[in-house]
């Protein structure tokens, strides 16, 4: 027989018949291989002429002092054992995580909001629990879900409106994932100090806002963001002069222009963002939205994920800072 090595090849074989080959070519008896295998000598015997029909050979033939494997048994012998260690070790009860000796290594996707506040909290964490362990933020695949069920990714950090409408329709995580949210947030709208939209009553009217320039951060690049949807449920449009794909820019550019960023009232929190800049409360009511972790069910018990999400909910335990929801 022609055994090809692929998985696929396997799918019509009885793999009992390899642990059944395993005691044959230890014993080198039928009647002791049935007593290790727990059967009966006649089945032991009919398992026998099964593998010489799978494997294209006798297996076994009687020698001067008994049974002797042929040269294709004896072939078999080692790897096939090896296989079969191999195969136990893995169904057996998994291997305890521990964070102080692990050299694993996690991929996470995540908006750069979140990695100005999270990653600043979380790094001195790992440097003391978790010394060996290697942390990389990379970016959104365009098949999330996919990334995650194949252990490519084990998280992906997303923010959702609490009504589950995603910010970003073109980011929305697959249904079958799951999620767990990290803290909650609310729009702000952010200016620069000085700028000519800011009332003395330091507010911003909806006329004001619609007649300025906007800076709106869109990671798909196209298509409307969650302002846009709900001005135009109230009748009303603005103007988006400049798309960018992360905050950090998106804040540079309203600390430098007249243009108006309305993001996550968090933003203002991360090192440096208040330098020039007005958090304003919007002219129209927005919903709240989440920040959330979503990973895919498969690894929902492996010890090592379990660990790495308790570290982000720790890491995030607080925010938004107090005070940074108001206008300053």
């Amino acid at each position: 027989m022609n055994m090809n090595h692929s998985v696929r090849a396997l799918h019509g074989i009885d793999l009992n018949l390899l642990a059944a080959f395993d005691a044959l070519a230890e014993e080198r008896n039928v009647t002791r291989a049935a007593a290790r295998a727990g059967v009966t000598q006649s089945a032991m015997s009919h398992t026998l002429r099964r593998l010489r029909d799978l494997l294209g050979d006798p297996l076994l033939v009687r020698g001067g002092g008994g049974m002797v494997l042929t040269p294709r048994a004896e072939a078999l012998r080692a790897p096939l054992r090896a296989a079969l260690a191999e195969l136990a070790r893995v169904l057996d009860e998994p291997a305890q995580f521990d964070p102080a000796t692990s050299t694993r290594g996690f991929r996470v996707v995540a908006p750069d909001l979140f990695d100005m506040l999270a990653l600043p909290r979380l790094l001195p964490r790992l440097a003391a629990q978790a010394p060996g362990i290697d942390l990389a933020v990379v970016p959104r695949p365009p098949r999330l879900s996919d990334a995650l069920e194949a252990g490519e990714l084990d998280l992906a950090v997303e923010p959702v409106l609490l009504d589950d409408e995603p910010l970003d329709r073109a980011r929305e995580p697959a249904p079958r994932l799951q999620r767990r949210t990290l803290f909650r947030d609310r729009m702000r709208c952010f200016v620069r100090r000085g700028h000519p939209a800011i009332t003395k009553s330091r507010r911003l009217g909806m006329r004001a806002f619609t007649a300025a320039g906007h800076v709106l951060v869109s990671p798909a690049g196209a298509g409307p963001g969650v302002v846009d949807r709900h001005l135009e449920r109230a009748g009303e449009r603005r103007r988006v002069v400049v798309r960018v794909p992360q905050f950090g820019s998106a804040l540079a550019i309203a600390a430098h222009s007249d243009l108006i960023l309305t993001a996550p009232s968090s933003l203002i929190a991360a090192e440096g963002a208040e330098a020039g800049l007005v958090s304003l409360a919007p002219p129209l009511a927005l919903p709240e939205h989440a920040i959330a972790m979503h990973w895919h069910p498969r690894f929902s018990e492996d010890p090592g994920h379990r660990w790495l999400r308790g570290a982000l909910v720790e890491a995030t335990r607080g925010l938004p800072p107090r005070g940074h929801t108001r206008s300053t």
